[in-house]
């Protein structure tokens, strides 16, 4: 392979050069990605793993221009490296018992299509997924090349492939509806390049630093005596200790498969003709599908505010007449106004708390080239898999993530709804008298609902993992020897 040429970003407040790139960046110039799902068949093969990694793995500081490489590890994964049990239940409780887990499954609404037993990877009965690979290539022929030198050293240490899931990045930034993506990203405080009101403590997002709460987030750490070299920080938490999560965080990672098909079918049969339909959509995901949002455009598309993330909904659009409180944009981030809160602000600094910075991407080829509604109405289901591999990173898994997805996503009370849960990622579904399977649109002076919405996504694989810092990697591989 090529000498690559990597420009380096200056350290920060942050620790860059001790966190892996995953953390800082989403590796836009690498659209060539791979996940790689690993299990360990022998521990002590599995820490010379990790030390024959070590010297490819792309850390924050670096900018890389042709490849990047990041690690992350199960509950299964830490075990299996050998660490002490007591050390290893300093570890969040919904890291340790795993996303399949039948609390977890109920807390995430993962029944029926959800359920974990229908899942193609992370399903208990399944193979035991130790470890995610991400790698990232600026071209095709080139992450063949990553591909199969990464291949030659899990051979060489017992790591076995067990699936390795591709990327396809679609063209304008969109996701397989049709819908422009990525836009609502939380910008964080010590990496922003200007101060601005909003902005996030780091320790929202990664180990080590302080939080919303101005307080540390809980991180891992082992007794002193395992860490002889003295690789690892003192514990924020007892000075005895040795931090082994900092510059590191969790990771969520869900495989959400599209049925693209089904979505434009709804849209149509609802409809009295195709621009009803995409506005049908529209108010569904809560902006148009250049991503104009409706709180600002509620009529038409507007391309000059295709990027915009700069509204509210408090005074804006607090009844949801111009985008509807159950839309998936605003139930995922309902910003200034939450029906539990008294003000804006208090809406505002709830929200906040539950924010997760986002890096999947997406996978599978489009049902249309062009990715436009008008010729995704015209085609025929052509029976491919297609969706999203939503992974994103947080310090608190369930304050964060299953936060969202329990009182936000799934609730169908949310916000005043009745029968609502999210129209696009929610699970759709009749039980006795229990239904989530509706749609309201507030109009003047009836509202509407939309009956019977089938599922237009549904997870095929998930787990919680652990990115360590890079000397956590370094403990990890050598000090538990």
């Amino acid at each position: 392979m090529a000498a690559e040429t990597i420009n380096l970003i200056q350290d920060s407040e942050l620790e860059l050069h001790d966190m892996q790139g995953i953390l800082i960046r989403g590796y836009g110039l690498l659209p060539e990605a791979k996940y790689l799902l690993l299990k360990f068949e022998d521990g002590n093969l599995a820490r010379s793993y990790l030390q024959s990694l070590y010297m490819y793995i792309t850390n924050g500081l670096a900018k890389p221009l042709e490849q990047a490489i990041n690690i992350a590890l199960s509950a299964s994964g830490i075990k299996s490296l050998g660490i002490e049990e007591n050390d290893f239940n300093t570890f969040l409780r919904e890291f340790k018992e795993g996303m399949a887990e039948p609390h977890r499954q109920f807390v995430l609404g993962d029944e029926g299509e959800f359920s974990a037993e229908h899942w193609s990877w992370g399903n208990p009965s399944g193979e035991q997924v130790d470890a995610l690979l991400m790698v990232f290539a600026h071209e095709h022929e080139y992450m063949e090349e990553l591909l199969e030198r990464e291949k030659k050293r899990m051979e060489k240490f017992g790591v076995k492939l067990i699936e390795a899931l591709p990327t396809a990045l679609l063209r304008d930034h969109k996701e397989h509806f049709g819908f422009r993506d990525d836009i609502s990203q939380p910008i964080i405080k010590e990496l922003a390049k200007s101060k601005g009101k909003g902005d996030f403590p780091a320790g929202e997002f990664f180990l080590g630093y302080k939080n919303l709460y101005d307080e540390h987030p809980l991180s891992p750490s082992v007794a002193e005596k395992e860490d002889p070299k003295g690789l690892l920080p003192v514990s924020y938490e007892d000075p005895s200790r040795r931090d082994l999560g900092k510059n590191g965080t969790y990771l969520v990672f869900r495989q959400m498969e599209q049925q693209v098909f089904r979505f434009w079918e709804y849209m149509r049969n609802q409809s009295t003709s195709e621009q009803e339909a995409i506005l049908l959509a529209s108010k569904m995901v809560g902006r148009w599908p250049d991503g104009s949002p409706l709180t600002l455009c509620p009529n038409n598309p507007n391309p000059e505010k295709s990027l915009e993330n700069g509204f509210n909904y408090w005074n804006e659009d607090r009844y949801g007449l111009k985008c509807p409180i159950g839309a998936h944009i605003r139930r995922t981030n309902p910003r200034d106004h939450l029906v539990t809160e008294t003000s804006a602000k208090d809406s505002e600094e709830m929200a906040a708390k539950h924010r997760m910075l986002r890096k999947g991407r997406p996978y599978g080829p489009p049902l249309d080239e062009t990715l436009e509604p008008l010729d995704m109405m015209l085609k025929a289901d052509d029976g491919k898999e297609r969706g999203l591999h939503f992974i994103c990173l947080v310090s608190d898994i369930r304050r964060q993530f299953e936060f969202v997805q329990n009182i936000w996503v799934n609730f169908h009370k949310f916000g005043g709804l009745n029968n609502d849960a999210d129209p696009i990622i929610g699970n759709h579904f009749k039980e006795g008298e229990l239904k989530t399977d509706e749609f309201s649109l507030p109009h003047y002076p009836v509202r509407k609902r939309f009956k019977n919405l089938p599922n237009f996504t549904r997870v095929r694989g998930g787990a919680y993992f652990f990115v360590p810092g890079m000397k956590a990697i370094k403990f990890l591989a050598k000090a538990l020897e």
